[in-house]
């Protein structure tokens, strides 16, 4: 009977561990999170970075920053020679083991209503909510283009 309950017990332990995923893979992870410079006249901005999907395909539904008065999820696209820029209300899809790059001119994070001037250095909080992970805080670096 002891031997029984020593078996069960394993066999639900394995389950448990194979339904978390391999070594905490099964999340987004992001990298080098950045934003450009900008004069104070300008009032909007964006983010950029990479995001690396887990072992469990993921969504990008929003991003907040107390920098911005509001944020979106943009990508730029070019029709007839114009540039313009999409609203994402869906999200940014993450697919399994990829990395999705938020960057000039494609995919990023919109800064509407900038509350502050971005200076070289400066560390600006963001936190970005993914569908599966939750919400990932992350700090993207000022730059100079």
């Amino acid at each position: 009977m002891k031997s029984m309950r020593i078996v069960s017990l394993a066999i639900a332990s394995a389950l448990v561990l194979a339904a978390c995923g391999s070594g905490g893979d099964s999340t987004v992870s992001v990298e080098d999170a950045w934003g450009r410079t900008s004069p104070a006249a300008a009032t909007n901005a964006a983010f950029y970075m990479a995001i690396k999907g887990g072992a469990v395909a993921d969504t990008l539904v929003s991003a907040t920053s107390d920098a911005c008065g509001l944020t979106e999820l943009h990508i730029s696209v070019m029709t007839d020679g114009v540039m313009s820029m999409q609203h994402l209300p869906e999200g940014i899809d993450i697919p399994v083991d990829e990395v999705v790059m938020l960057e000039p001119g494609g995919l990023h994070v919109m800064c509407i209503d900038r509350q502050q001037e971005f200076l070289v250095g400066d560390s600006i909080p963001v936190s970005l909510r993914f569908a599966g992970a939750g919400s990932v805080d992350i700090n993207a670096e000022i730059r100079d283009s």
